[in-house]
């Protein structure tokens, strides 16, 4: 008779997982930690990464539409001339300018994180229960790990995530929208763009720190 495998749960999305899925959620770990800022100004949570590495934040994506909507929401519009530790060759590509956007996401004190830390697959349990299931979780990172100053939730089915947070004594850190998540510049268009700037004016700087976010050295993978 064959024997099915028993999968443990991954500590990312508490799903079973193969050996094969926890590889690639430590290749996102390891490409996020190398944006990483020392001090976190701003922690954007989002509700989980797409589904392909290749199309993640922090690659930067093979397809640089899914995340430019975001950079362009904060203003972060980098030369590729500026990647840390690129070659001229790399710098001419794509990527090298997605390399250097994402070090001046780093050098703001900007850090994106997801109450999943592994794509969620559609339709295994509602937003509430997600959010119930994966919060504390969360909490938990933010408190002693992230340790941000201002947590911006985005997106509408992060909601629920509102109540977590203010249970956890951190809603004074939130960012909302008219009380609610702010609206996801990839998806909203003009007007969710420019909800999204006004959320964020007050408390994310439109230019470099000042001293106190110094970053961990950005490594471009070879």
């Amino acid at each position: 008779m064959e024997t099915i495998p028993e999968f443990l749960p991954c500590d990312g999305c508490g799903l079973p997982a193969s050996p094969e899925h926890i590889a690639e959620r430590v290749r996102r770990l390891e490409l996020a930690t190398r944006f990483r800022p020392v001090h976190i100004g701003t922690l954007f949570v989002m509700w989980a990464p797409p589904a392909r590495l290749e199309d993640d934040f922090y690659a930067p994506p093979a397809s640089p539409e899914y995340f430019d909507p975001l950079f362009a929401a904060l203003q972060i519009h980098a030369s590729a001339s500026s990647a840390p530790g690129a070659d001229s060759n790399a710098n001419r590509s794509e990527n090298g300018d997605g390399w250097a956007r994402l070090s001046e996401f780093q050098h703001r004190g900007h850090y994106l994180a997801y109450l999943a830390e592994c794509p969620i697959p559609a339709g295994v349990e509602t937003a509430a229960d997600t959010v119930a299931r994966l919060g504390p979780a969360l909490v938990r990172r933010i408190r002693f790990n992230y340790r941000p100053k201002h947590i911006a939730l985005i997106g509408q089915e992060l909601l629920p995530l509102t109540d977590v947070l203010n249970q956890a004594n951190l809603g004074d850190r939130v960012i909302l929208s008219g009380g609610q998540p702010l609206p996801d510049p990839r998806t909203g268009g003009r007007t969710a763009l420019e909800l999204f700037q006004r959320a964020v004016a007050g408390v994310v700087p439109g230019d470099y720190p000042s001293s106190g976010y110094d970053r961990i050295q950005a490594i471009q993978p070879e």
